[in-house]
């Protein structure tokens, strides 16, 4: 996983990472069912993820 910098002004930042093309498929699926962008559905899954297990 990286972070790219290159855009320090920005309020938000590019993370990549690699997955197997079944995942990729299944995610790209369900983002289509919801009618919205596969990062848009990464960046729900994972916000609601931080809400659920953040230490309080």
């Amino acid at each position: 996983m990286t972070l790219n910098s290159k855009h320090n002004n920005k309020k938000e930042l590019r993370i990549k990472f690699q997955t197997p093309p079944a995942l990729k498929r299944d995610l790209l699926l369900l983002a289509q069912e919801r009618n919205i962008t596969l990062s848009a559905l990464l960046r729900l899954i994972t916000t609601e993820y931080v809400k659920r297990n953040k230490t309080p």
